[in-house]
């Protein structure tokens, strides 16, 4: 999976963009803050990292 899609998945499912610290963002939803999730764009995100996200958050 792409960095973007995994992004694009988080603003489909309600979370709102926060912040940035470098390569990392952060999104809202509901007050609770999310773990930094690293983006670089159109490269291929970490697999394992991505489906840890997509079950915790439900996405």
């Amino acid at each position: 999976m792409k960095s973007k899609e995994l992004h694009r998945r988080f603003i489909k499912a309600g979370y709102r963009f926060d912040h940035a610290e470098g390569s990392h963002y952060f999104y809202i939803k509901d007050g609770q803050l999310t773990e930094p999730i690293p983006y670089h764009g159109s490269k291929e995100m970490f697999q394992p990292l991505a489906n840890k996200l997509i079950k915790k958050y439900g996405v």
